[in-house]
């Protein structure tokens, strides 16, 4: 008999979870002690680690779907006519893949998407939008495989829970992540949190009481250590990275 573990073990066990390889194998092996036969984790971090399930390089961990579709999922970028994330952030409650025609009105591409996925016989399951700190939300969705049941409230709400606390963990440790690799000093965190602001290179070295020079200078140097080429990808990712707090609407 396959051992059902507590939901309040798995959350005992996800605190204590420091890796994100050790964090996927108990979210999958917790949704597998509840039938659920695939899941997938769509967000928009990228893990540098090959061994837990990522599909490429687009941010999507998965367990349990079949081969084919993994491949076809990628090779044919289907994330960008998938209407799950979307729909699931924008009711923000739990649904079944089964009626999501019934709750959106889908585009042609959408549509050609819902038939690739009736064509690759991957059943029935849940989709739900999951909530982590500074707007760095995801999605989970879980697959029953052969099986079509129909939840109670109580079933999916354990479901939905376990999943939250996976991924408010998942952000913990790959926040302290990029904080490690993202080694900004106080002055160039400082020009960032104006820069998430909105505010000029010439506006923050008045604020600062320094040059416009030297806040070019350190703009491109945190550019260079953040991967990135413009402000507002700089701000999000330090809002992504834990690097920003988003307080009351206000970056700190």
């Amino acid at each position: 008999m396959t051992d059902v573990p507590p939901l309040k073990d798995f959350v005992t066990d996800c605190e204590a979870a420091n890796h994100l390889a050790d964090l996927w194998r108990l979210s999958v092996r917790f949704f597998e002690s509840r039938g659920i036969a695939m899941v997938s984790y769509h967000s928009d971090t990228e893990v540098e680690n090959g061994e837990i399930g990522m599909v490429g390089n687009s941010g999507i961990l998965q367990s349990g779907y079949p081969e084919e579709w993994v491949c076809q999922y990628i090779e044919g970028k289907l994330s960008y006519l998938d209407p799950m994330p979307e729909l699931a952030a924008k009711i923000g409650r739990p649904f079944y893949w089964s009626d999501i025609n019934d709750l959106a009105n889908l585009s042609d591409g959408q549509q050609r998407y819902m038939a690739l996925r009736a064509a690759s016989d991957l059943g029935d399951g849940l989709a739900m939008q999951v909530y982590g700190p500074n707007a760095r939300n995801a999605l989970v969705c879980l697959g029953f495989g052969a099986g079509t049941p129909r939840l109670t409230a109580e079933a999916i709400f354990e479901l939905q829970c376990a999943a939250q606390m996976a991924h408010l963990r998942y952000c913990a440790i790959s926040g302290e992540q990029d904080r490690a690799k993202v080694d900004l000093s106080p002055r160039e965190l400082e020009v960032l949190r104006w820069i998430a602001r909105g505010k000029s290179n010439s506006v923050i070295a008045e604020i600062l009481g320094i040059s416009r020079h030297t806040v070019d200078t350190m703009t491109r140097r945190m550019f260079d250590k953040l991967g990135v080429n413009d402000r507002t990808t700089a701000a999000v990712r330090g809002l992504g990275s834990g690097l920003l707090q988003l307080r009351r609407k206000q970056v700190v």
